[in-house]
């Protein structure tokens, strides 16, 4: 069964079956396959893909989005369509809760979308804004839709996820207390305490929609948020959550790394001068208080790699990328475990736990290594990112299902079935679980299990945007260059 044909409005054909899913696990037996530098980049899109899938159109974990037939008209016209489609019955959100269970609630049949649905039941149905906002900018990043959309059924489902889009940063909104501040709000209407990385998620959110709706590239995804998106509609927004970031400003090395990418996607979306010298200098303090620090947590110190080379290239500093590749040289490193194939917490004991938001801090750091960093740490970067997923992701079991179902018949065609889904990887008809990322997984006495298979979905969708492929050099997960030459030009 297709990835278009289980996402697509027709449904039209389906070129894998469950059945042929249970034929590519059997090679398992018969081989010893290996993620490498070549490989992993595949399958860490189809593992993120089917994350975001699965949450936003096939779970049923949120509020429904509604569309009328005129709205899906004019986005079934931008994806190639002159005939209007059959439509299935997808559960499209607009505002994604804050956790649930994965498990279907019936045999899972991928050419029926209603099967894939969660228990409502389970759903911690608190608002959370960081879960709005890794949503949305998942959603709005453009090589991401662009890989593997080579067709107008691809192309449909990209931008059905567009009015999502919209509708989350409606969410956010919500989520902005009088205080100007955002935070969690319970299904009672309770509000949490305002987290300082919030802030900084809700100005990348809305940032990273303007940025979509103003770029300039000729492809169907840049032309459909133009003609579609109104960037002006959501300045308003992008400025509450600058200042809001100024309120409550982050003090940690991972939520100074987080502001720092959040306030160089502002200052490319701002057309107000002042405001951008005013972001740039703000994200200059956070750059310098993440060089002081050399230590803390495996989260800590990849996000730190991560912040200070996104700096580094913000502010055209070299000065940040030589810290950077200090701190993974010499404190990130030497914390890496040849045997586990895995990074170690400094001077920890007992088991080990892993977290979608460790491996997601990992990826970013290792991502900006290998892509950004000085030889031979781009190297060494290159050889651990894919050792690193396939413990985590498949020995250690946080994807916990195979997204096999999700790959179309053409690009298997362009690849074995293992580049897109590990064969070790068990199939959702035999789990009964979706194919997206657990809580938490634990190695205990050489042994990996998985300790909670909730879908927590900050962390999930944090960890699915840094999963990320390179398409003509550029990355979602970093700041687009052609919009940083023309920074430099104005600044």
């Amino acid at each position: 069964m297709t990835y278009r044909s289980c996402m697509n409005v027709a449904l039209a054909t389906l070129g894998i079956t469950i059945g042929m899913i249970g034929a590519a696990t059997t090679v398992r037996a018969q081989t010893e396959f290996r993620y490498d530098s070549r490989t992993v980049d595949i399958a860490a899109h189809w593992a993120a893909r089917s994350t975001l899938a699965h949450a936003v159109m096939f779970s049923g974990m949120g509020r429904r989005l509604d569309l009328s037939m005129s709205q899906r008209d004019y986005i079934l016209r931008h994806a190639g369509y002159v005939a209007r489609p059959a439509m299935p019955d997808m559960a499209m959100i607009g505002a994604i809760y804050a956790a649930g269970s994965p498990k279907f609630l019936r045999p899972p049949d991928y050419g029926k979308p209603i099967t894939l649905r969660w228990d409502p039941k389970r759903f911690d149905r608190t608002l959370d804004p960081a879960a709005q906002a890794w949503t949305l900018i998942k959603i709005a990043s453009p090589n991401f839709h662009r890989a593997f959309h080579t067709n107008k059924g691809d192309r449909r489902i990209a931008l059905l996820m567009l009015p999502q889009a919209a509708a989350l940063t409606i969410t956010l909104a919500e989520l902005k207390r009088k205080d100007g501040r955002f935070a969690a709000r319970d299904s009672a209407g309770r509000w949490s305490e305002p987290k300082p990385v919030d802030q900084a998620l809700a100005l990348w959110a809305v940032s990273n929609l303007m940025l979509a709706a103003t770029g300039d590239a000729p492809d169907y995804w840049h032309r459909a948020y133009r003609d579609l998106v109104d960037a002006d509609d959501y300045r308003g927004l992008a400025e509450a959550a600058y200042a809001a970031g100024h309120r409550l400003p982050p003090k940690t090395a991972a939520g100074r790394a987080i502001a720092i990418e959040a306030l160089g996607r502002y200052a490319l979306a701002t057309r107000d001068p002042v405001k951008r010298k005013r972001a740039l200098a703000l994200a200059r303090v956070h750059a310098d208080a993440l060089r002081a620090k050399d230590g803390g947590s495996l989260s800590a110190l990849g996000l730190g790699v991560y912040g200070l080379v996104e700096a580094s290239r913000l502010l055209d500093d070299k000065s940040y990328l030589d810290a950077a590749a200090n701190l993974f040289r010499e404190r990130l490193l030497p914390r890496w475990d040849e045997q586990e194939q895995v990074f170690r917490p400094d001077h920890a004991s007992g088991p080990l736990v892993y977290t979608p938001s460790t491996l997601a801090a990992l990826a970013a750091g290792l991502n900006a290594m290998r892509w950004h960093g000085p030889q031979p740490l781009a190297d060494q970067a290159e050889a651990i990112y894919p050792r690193l997923l396939e413990t985590i992701l498949v020995r250690a079991g946080m994807l916990q299902a195979s997204p096999l179902a999700l790959i179309g018949a053409d690009d298997r065609k362009r690849y074995p079935a293992a580049v897109f889904a590990h064969p070790d990887l068990p199939a959702p008809a035999k789990t009964g679980l979706a194919p997206v990322f657990a809580a938490r997984v634990v190695l205990d006495k050489g042994r990996w299990r998985v300790a909670d298979r909730r879908f927590v979905t900050a962390q999930a969708m944090f960890l699915a945007n840094m999963l990320v492929m390179r398409r003509d050099g550029e990355a979602d997960l970093f700041l687009p260059s052609d919009r940083l030459i023309a920074l430099r030009r104005v600044r």
